[in-house]
C-alpha cells in the first residue's frame, strides 16, 4: 500500500518519461554492445584474411618465376580490397537496419542511406 501511495504522488508524465528515459538507454546501450561485438568480429576476419593472402603469396612467390610472381601478388592484393568493401558495406547495410528497426531512421532515411551506401558514397 505504501508502494501505492508512493506512485500516487509522483506525476504520470514524469514517469512516463523516466521510463522512456531508460528504455532509450537500455536501446543505445544495446546498440553499442553489438556495435563493439561487430567492430571485434570485422577486425578477427580481417586479420584472417590478411594472414591468408600473405600465405598466399609466400606460396606463389616460392612456386613462379619473377615475372609471374609480380602479376600474381597484384591479382591477390586485390581481390581482398574487393572483398573489405563489400564487407564494410553490408555492415553499414546491417547497422543502418537495426537503427530502423529500433526507429531512429524512418523508412525514407533508410532509404536514402542505403542508396549512398550501394552506391559507395558512405
Amino acid at each position: 500500500m505504501v508502494f501505492f501511495l508512493m506512485l500516487a504522488s509522483v506525476p504520470a508524465a514524469t514517469l512516463a518519461d523516466e521510463v522512456a528515459a531508460e528504455r532509450a538507454r537500455l536501446a543505445n546501450q544495446r546498440i553499442q554492445v553489438e556495435e563493439e561485438r561487430r567492430a571485434r568480429e570485422e577486425a578477427e576476419r580481417l586479420e584472417q584474411e590478411q594472414a591468408r593472402a600473405a600465405a598466399e603469396r609466400e606460396t606463389q612467390r616460392e612456386t613462379s618465376s619473377e615475372t609471374a610472381e609480380s602479376s600474381g601478388e597484384d591479382e591477390v592484393s586485390a581481390a581482398p580490397a574487393g572483398r573489405i568493401e563489400m564487407s564494410r558495406a553490408l555492415e553499414q547495410l546491417r547497422e543502418l537496419g537495426a537503427l530502423r528497426d529500433a526507429g531512429y531512421v524512418s523508412e525514407e532515411e533508410f532509404e536514402q542511406l542505403k542508396k549512398k551506401i550501394l552506391d559507395g558514397a558512405l
